[in-house]
């Protein structure tokens, strides 16, 4: 029996000396040359100098600069004159910097430079942890790679994961299509070609048009994520606003398809688009899908209680033509509607008018009805199938044009 715990305890023994020489190992760094090599002692503990072109290996990494002076004690090494941390195909340079061993952790002062295959970085200040393949970096950071440039006030750096986080005042340049992305969060995954956005994020795209005119999209929500798959697209969520040319809408969520430039908005949305001299048009419903052409809007497919309405005079304030059903079709020219297809239970109302006079109001009900315009005017209103339609003259219409507006009427003031 003796025997046996005998053999047991020199097991544990056994193990218990491997782990602590194997730790040992891990913590040595091999000081590959120093042109020379001086003992002393700072702030009672030991130490040496090493002056001229040092070079420290410890494991994969290598540390190079022009002096360093090793505490031994504390097995962590300062260093000046250009100092350069290499772990695999990652450089990191500073004019200043320090080494702690037992971490497996270098730290780089004063203009900090990184760089890896596809990436550049500046920084005033990087730290990077070996073993954890990590990186961190605070004070004007600058990054660059092939396509954007990213600056910010701090940015970590997972290196194995191609995931990197920035932090405060973030702004990143796409030159590829023009964006700009600003916010004070940011997560970007390289491996499956995603970002994300928060903390009043913003997006920006300045782009001309075939008239030479500049042209620019402005998105706002609570988070602002980028898909760069075979669908290259732009999800903005809570609290959407976005402007482009003569639209603007809001909603719950967003989807702009950079390459198909296309919006579609869901969750309660609304737009808001200009014809010739009208700048008052809303549509809603429960989804909206816009089709634009050179950056300027040709369709507009509303579904789900669609409603359209559009100030019908600039005099007369609070008249506004008015068309409601399961789904309306916009389709423009030249920045003016074109043709109106209310589909599915439609209803048309729009005010008359003899001469620029007011004259009363026509109420159409059909399954389908289709309008058409000529110079952002109503020109031709045809309904199809089920029709019913009732005039009103503008004696009784007169003073209570509120009272005639249709159920489902719902027009933002402010927007």
């Amino acid at each position: 029996m003796r025997n046996k715990y005998f053999l047991f305890a020199l097991i544990l023994n056994f193990i218990f000396i491997s782990t602590c020489i194997s730790q040992s190992r891990d913590s040595v760094v091999i000081i590959e040359h120093a042109d020379s090599l001086v003992g002393t002692e700072i702030d009672g503990e030991t130490a040496r100098q090493l002056i001229g072109n040092v070079k420290l290996r410890h494991g994969s990494t290598i540390v190079t600069c022009d002096r360093a002076i090793q505490f031994l004690t504390s097995n962590r090494f300062t260093m000046e004159g250009v100092v350069q941390i290499k772990d695999d195909t990652m450089r990191l340079v500073g004019s200043r910097g320090a080494y702690y061993a037992k971490d497996k952790v270098g730290e780089m002062f004063e203009r900090v430079l990184l760089e890896d295959p596809t990436t550049h970085l500046q920084a005033t200040y990087g730290k990077y942890f070996a073993g954890e393949k990590k990186a961190y970096f605070r004070g004007n950071v600058y990054v660059e790679d092939t396509a954007t440039v990213l600056t910010s006030n701090e940015l970590t750096y997972y290196r194995s994961a191609e995931k990197s986080i920035a932090e405060g005042n973030v702004i990143i340049n796409n030159r590829r299509n023009k964006l700009t992305l600003t916010g004070n969060h940011f997560e970007n995954d390289k491996k499956i070609n995603y970002s994300k956005m928060s903390i009043n994020p913003k997006l920006i795209q300045i782009d001309t048009t075939s008239d030479g005119k500049m042209d620019t999209l402005v998105v706002t929500a609570a988070t602002l994520e980028s898909f760069q798959d075979s669908l290259e697209r732009l999800i903005a969520t809570d609290s959407v606003k976005i402007k482009r040319g003569n639209v603007s809408g809001e909603g719950g969520l967003c989807v702009y398809y950079t390459e198909a430039d296309s919006i579609y908005l869901t969750r309660a949305p609304y737009i808001w688009y200009e014809t010739g001299k009208n700048e008052d048009n809303q549509v809603s419903g429960e989804t909206i899908f816009l089709k634009l052409k050179k950056r300027k809007l040709e369709t507009a497919y509303i579904r789900g209680r669609a409603v359209a309405i559009s100030r019908a005079d600039t005099i007369h304030t609070n008249r506004f033509n008015q068309m409601t059903g399961q789904e309306i079709i916009l389709r423009f020219a030249d920045e003016k509607v074109q043709r109106i297809n209310v589909i599915t239970t439609a209803t048309s109302l729009y005010y008359l008018f003899d001469n620029e006079k007011p004259n009363g109001i026509n109420l159409t009900t059909g399954d389908e009805i289709v309008v058409n315009f000529k110079d952002g005017k109503i020109d031709k209103i045809k309904a199809v199938s089920g029709v019913e339609g009732k005039y009103y003259p503008e004696k009784m219409v007169k003073g209570k044009e509120s009272d005639y507006n249709l159920p489902e009427f719902n027009w933002k003031k402010d927007y």
